[in-house]
This record gives structure tokens, C-alpha cells and sequence, in this order.
């Protein structure tokens, strides 16, 4: 669970929201969420070696808005 690209600043959505329902569209990615120094919460994905969203060859802006489409009403502010 080595490589990193992507990392998404999260605002009122809820970054476990975001890292429970994100799944890269080219690879086995995992998700994670970590706290900055200054208390704000991101979503790391770990992308697998040769992902083109991890060479920065695709974008991940569709897995992204796929990602939060999916997070249930309950979930959102």
C-alpha cells in the first residue's frame, strides 16, 4: 500500500464518507484519510504501481465525483 498520488482536501462532505465509497477506475486502489498539523482531513487513495492516475496520465476527477454520488443522503450536511 506503498504508492500515493492522489490526496482530495474535503469540506463539509466528510472524508470518511468520501474514502469509504472512492474506487480508482484503473486499479485495486486502497483509501485512507489522514489529519493535517492544522486539524483538516484528507483523502489519501494508494494507488497500485503503473495506475495512470498515479503516474498522472488520467485524472481522477470522475472516480472523485463518482465517489461522492454515492455517498448516501444520511451522510451529507
Amino acid at each position: 500500500m506503498e504508492p500515493t498520488r492522489t490526496d482530495y482536501l474535503v469540506g463539509t462532505l466528510g472524508a470518511h464518507a468520501i474514502a469509504a465509497t472512492y474506487q480508482c477506475g484503473h486499479c485495486n486502489s486502497e483509501t485512507s484519510t489522514r489529519t493535517d498539523d492544522l486539524g483538516i482531513v484528507h483523502v489519501a487513495v494508494h494507488h497500485d504501481d503503473g495506475c495512470p492516475v498515479l503516474t498522472g496520465a488520467l485524472s481522477s476527477a470522475l472516480d472523485v465525483a463518482r465517489a461522492v454520488a454515492s455517498i448516501p443522503d444520511t451522510f451529507r450536511p
